[in-house]
């Protein structure tokens, strides 16, 4: 075995570390991008042949796809928080708001607080609403809720 193969497997180790470090943290950055290019590179490095570089590189997708399968059980076990799952629950009995229990908003008045294009926000009670209109209507003027249907709130200016 030469320098350049010893050289490679230790490329390719340091390739699919980074990719196991990527798997704990959120999105797509730094260790993944490295770890991708050292795996590639170590995989191409490490076989003299095309035959040997195809070995390297399945055992390589093998080790990487177990440390996947490992990270996924650890995550589920609820002794190591994940950094990209959401462990709270949502409390509450209805978390949706109804459109009949949204009807009480018809008629109200507020303010434009951005300019409507058609949609914006409308401060109405101290209470911001996204709400929709039928044209555009400038920053700062009265509005008056009209209408509520599918769970959108539509104002005249």
């Amino acid at each position: 075995m030469g320098v350049i193969q010893i050289l490679g497997i230790i490329v390719l180790i340091i390739g699919i570390v980074l990719i196991g470090i990527e798997f704990y943290l959120p999105g797509f950055g730094v260790p993944g991008v490295l770890g991708i290019i050292c795996t590639v590179s170590g995989i191409f490095l490490a076989g003299k042949t095309m035959y040997e570089r195809i070995i390297v590189g399945a055992i390589s997708i093998i080790v990487i796809a177990v440390m996947l399968v490992v990270s996924i059980i650890i995550f589920n076990s609820k002794k190591i928080k994940s950094p990209i799952k959401l462990d709270a629950d949502l409390q509450g009995k209805n978390l949706f708001i109804d459109e009949k229990d949204m009807e009480y908003l018809i008629g109200k008045k507020g303010t434009a607080i951005t300019d409507l294009r058609p949609s914006g926000k409308g401060e109405f009670d101290g209470v911001k609403l996204d709400v929709i209109t039928s044209g555009y209507i400038a920053k700062g003027t009265e509005l008056k809720i009209v209408a509520i249907k599918n769970n959108k709130i539509f104002v005249d200016g």
